[in-house]
């Protein structure tokens, strides 16, 4: 006992010092002129200490983040920070495995029903990276299947309804913000926004009448187009079954900002992908929003032809363009039912093309998620896809089913949201854009552990064999 008073007394004179000898050698390194490391380890160091005990607060940091990964087309940041959205997700991974038990999720789980269909899936694109190979195969697993580990962290280190709370904050905030910075873009003009680093035909993008397409703090104006879309069906139901609270009051009165940021982008798969989602809230559980179905419906009729808006939404020549270039892959998938392989179109084939010195241009992009994972991993792997969305969707019903306000809400959204993705992935490759799959991600795994399912236990019977509760 002495030993443990005279051990606890010692750490408290070390504390003390410890702190002076700190602030000494931050005085020291601002004289040098390390002025912006010392700020930056000020912000980062006690950042990772919070999240070493509690790794779901490193999750609401990199949902925070992760719409702002866009910034990098500017090229003023190093290309070391290129991967930093693995680096970070494989920290948050390490972690729950050494952070404090009561951050960890305690009793044993059965695993949602959508996993099977993911794991076969998984097992697929493996068995095509070895057929396919080298950096393709490296990249395309990446793309389609990192991301999933963030699922992971959060099934190991379930939220805590408060930090569910806290992640619709989040993402009314960031929406929030990168609403306003998509509605500056279209008033400083292409121009500017040229000179300040973004690239034209990449970034800087123009629709019918050459109007700019706003892309906020994105690469392009397709990923900010549907992550306004992702903002608006997740805090929907939360501002609808609470609309006294502040957080609802302030996302009522962020509506016309992002109706006016996501009109800006001219993407048309997002205003699909809404749609759908607002039907769903509609007829399912908020009838409130019934109601605006005849003032949309109403609006469009007072919306000008032959503007710049009326003719982004009709021209029908980049629907064409899909179509046709669908029609040739189609040939080669019905000689190769089994698909081309893992990482050969899209994304994944461009930025592979990228490392390895070879034309980017000539990579396919299917701009349809079905078609893209049936061109790589054949007719199977477009059964196993549409299996695990379906299931996800059903398991999420189920979810919704058994849980209790405001977790109940936060089921709802991310039904719509299933809904939204399934039909903006007729138009888009959605999972492959940033931040859209590292959010479905994280919106996986937390409802996964909202309400789990615990195993199924054996029954325990008496001498008699009857069983004993």
């Amino acid at each position: 006992m002495a030993w443990l008073v005279e051990t606890t007394q010692r750490h408290r004179l070390l504390k003390p010092t410890l702190f002076a000898v700190v602030v000494v050698a931050a005085g020291v390194a601002m004289v040098l002129g390390w002025t912006l490391w010392v700020l930056l380890l000020a912000v980062l160091v006690p950042l990772l200490v919070a999240v070493a005990q509690r790794p779901q607060r490193g999750v609401l940091v990199f949902v925070a983040l992760v719409p702002f990964d866009g910034l990098r087309a500017l090229g003023t940041l190093p290309g070391v920070i290129d991967g930093w959205k693995q680096a970070f997700i494989v920290v948050l991974l390490v972690l729950t495995f050494v952070c404090p038990a009561e951050a960890r999720a305690s009793e044993h789980r059965r695993v949602p029903s959508w996993v099977s269909a993911f794991v076969a899936l998984l097992a697929l694109g493996l068995l095509s990276a070895i057929f396919v190979g080298g950096t393709t195969a490296v990249v395309g697993l990446r793309i389609s299947y990192f991301d999933a580990l963030i699922a992971v962290v959060i099934w190991r280190c379930p939220f805590s309804r408060k930090e569910r709370d806290q992640l619709v904050t989040v993402l009314l905030a960031v929406g929030i913000v990168t609403s306003l910075v998509g509605v500056w873009q279209q008033i400083v003009g292409h121009a500017s926004l040229h000179e300040l680093g973004y690239e034209y035909d990449e970034t800087i993008r123009f629709t019918e009448g050459f109007r700019l397409r706003s892309f906020s703090t994105f690469n392009q104006p397709f990923p900010f187009a549907l992550f306004l879309m992702v903002i608006v069906l997740l805090v929907l139901p939360f501002a609808l079954s609470d609309p006294k609270r502040l957080r609802s009051k302030v996302f009522f009165l962020a509506t016309p900002l992002f109706a006016a940021a996501l009109v800006l982008t001219y993407v048309r798969a997002a205003f699909l992908g809404l749609a759908i989602g607002l039907l769903y809230l509609a007829f399912h559980r908020y009838k409130i929003l019934v109601y605006g179905i005849p003032l949309v419906l109403v609006a469009m009729l007072f919306i000008p032809t032959g503007t710049s808006f009326t003719r982004a939404f009709t021209h029908r020549e980049s629907l064409t363009a899909r179509t046709t270039s669908w029609d040739q892959r189609f040939e080669l998938l019905a000689d190769n039912p089994l698909g081309s392989g893992i990482g050969t179109t899209g994304a994944a084939a461009e930025k592979a093309a990228e490392l390895l010195n070879e034309d980017e241009d000539l990579a396919f992009q299917p701009d349809n998620s079905y078609l893209k994972v049936a061109f790589e991993l054949g007719v199977l792997g477009l059964w196993l896809f549409v299996v695990m969305l379906i299931t996800m969707f059903l398991y999420t019903r189920d979810v919704e089913r058994r849980t209790v306000d405001p977790d109940r809400h936060l089921a709802a959204g991310f039904s719509a949201l299933l809904l939204a993705v399934m039909a903006a992935s007729t138009v888009a490759t959605y999972f492959e854009m940033v931040p859209e799959i590292q959010l479905f991600w994280v919106m996986t795994g937390v409802i996964a552990t909202v309400a789990p399912r615990l195993p199924d236990r054996p029954a325990v019977t008496g001498p008699t064999g009857i069983p004993v509760s």
